[in-house]
């Protein structure tokens, strides 16, 4: 005997649901012209800075960028002061911005990265402000510091062009920024850090951002 068998759907229009937590019986969902929404339906990094514990950090005092690669000296280090089995931070991004540039250098500015293996010490908080892309007040356990680091591997990242800017007015600002998408978590007692180098370093004027989310994870180790 044939057995007619439907596969029901809610049709999304205006507004999307607002389920409860662990509901199972729900069905799945198409737009108004009857297709299946499986793509999100947000930009990018929305989900994640709306669960509301997505940080920056940005170095307040220029530094001139090395001129070979990076050994110990970050340009801003960041450690994980959360305890054992604690929250880890996955590293989002990092940023160099440059804002005053001396015309007679050659060269662009290179972006390298390091995870430091744990343990390390507690070092001294730079007490940079943390801040959030939500708006909320910083409540972790995080330091960022510049002190010297152990040197556990240098990878650079990002891309950046190989001639030097024209000054517009004596300066101009260049911004080099690497996604990282998640390729360094730092785990308790960990340090990430990010260095900058330029042929012909110059003026101390190389600003370091790092952006990242502090997340619950089983982290094979």
């Amino acid at each position: 005997m044939g057995m007619l068998v439907r596969a029901a759907g809610r049709v999304r229009g205006l507004f999307a649901g607002n389920y409860a937590e662990n509901r199972e019986d729900e069905q799945f969902h198409l737009n108004s012209r009857g297709d299946a929404i499986y793509a999100q339906g947000l930009p990018e990094l929305a989900e994640l800075v709306r669960l509301g514990d997505s940080w920056q950090v940005i170095t307040v005092t220029g530094t001139a960028a090395l001129t070979a690669l990076p050994t110990t000296v970050p340009g801003l280090r960041l450690w994980n002061g959360e305890p054992a089995g604690g929250k880890c931070y996955v590293i989002d991004s990092v940023v160099a911005d440059q804002r005053v540039i001396d015309t007679t250098q050659s060269g662009g500015l290179s972006l390298f990265a390091m995870m430091n293996k744990p343990p390390i010490a507690a070092p001294t908080d730079l007490a940079l402000a943390i801040r959030s892309p939500l708006g909320k007040t910083y409540g972790g356990k995080a330091r960022t510091i510049v002190s010297v680091a152990v040197d556990d591997g240098w990878y650079p990242h990002g891309t950046t062009a190989s001639t030097a800017p024209t000054a517009v007015g004596g300066s101009v600002w260049s911004v080099h920024e690497a996604k990282l998408f998640g390729l360094y978590i730092v785990v308790p007692g960990s340090a990430f850090s990010i260095q900058a180098v330029k042929v012909g370093s110059g003026t101390a004027a190389v600003f370091f951002t790092i952006r990242w989310h502090e997340v619950q994870l089983d982290v094979r180790q």
